[in-house]
């Protein structure tokens, strides 16, 4: 049946947007990059875990939502080197809702004169809102031991506090009675895409330029 054409006034838009969304029933998300580099004072070795996490409303269609990176170590003797790993992340979702918009979760461990792999640090951070490149600067911290006795097992054993849920540090629940100490941070690199998102109402503004840590 050959649709009615639009009306000749100012409600055409109204008809535009009608048209547009029928035919989107959701809007995309397209996120590439890669985790940088990580800076963590007296530490000469590391690897990265990464994950993503998201809303119920949300859909993942393409790309892993997790990863582990190589082992990096400084040269000897240069306190002042980066932790690099330029590891790449690629992943692609749909939704209707921006309530529950997707965060990277970076854990980050180093290997100790044993062999075991040791925390140092957890960071999280939205994916940007914004179509565009950007940097973003994720402050790293590890968890604190509930108890001086703790503390010294921890260290006795080489095994210091863990988060026992590594998505913990996306989640608000429980976060206000965890104690936490500075570790460091980590850059990251993005560049979002996004699609029909104002076909659902909301803005599709443009990221500031990248901006080097």
């Amino acid at each position: 049946v050959a649709r009615p054409p639009p009306p000749a006034t100012h409600a055409r838009a109204v008809w535009s947007d009608a048209m547009a969304k029928e035919q989107a029933s959701f809007f995309t998300v397209i996120v590439t990059g890669q985790v940088e580099f990580a800076d963590i004072p007296g530490c000469d070795n590391a690897y990265c875990k990464y994950a993503v996490v998201h809303g119920d409303d949300w859909t993942h269609l393409d790309g892993p939502e997790d990863g582990i990176s190589q082992i990096t170590r400084k040269t000897s003797g240069d306190c002042d080197q980066k932790l690099v790993w330029n590891f790449p992340v690629e992943v692609t979702y749909k939704s209707t809702n921006a309530f529950g918009w997707p965060q990277l979760i970076l854990s980050v461990y180093s290997i100790d004169a044993l062999g075991r792999d040791v925390i140092r640090g957890y960071g999280c951070v939205h994916l940007p809102i914004a179509a565009g490149s950007s940097v973003r600067k994720v402050p790293l911290y590890k968890p604190l031991s509930a108890s001086l006795m703790q503390q010294f097992m921890a260290w006795v054993s080489g095994r210091p506090a863990e988060f026992s849920n590594p998505k913990f540090p996306a989640m608000g629940e429980g976060r206000e009675v965890t104690r936490v100490q500075s570790t460091g941070y980590a850059s990251v690199q993005l560049n979002v895409v996004t699609k029909d998102m104002a076909v659902f109402g909301y803005s599709e503004a443009k990221a500031a330029p990248a901006v080097a840590a």
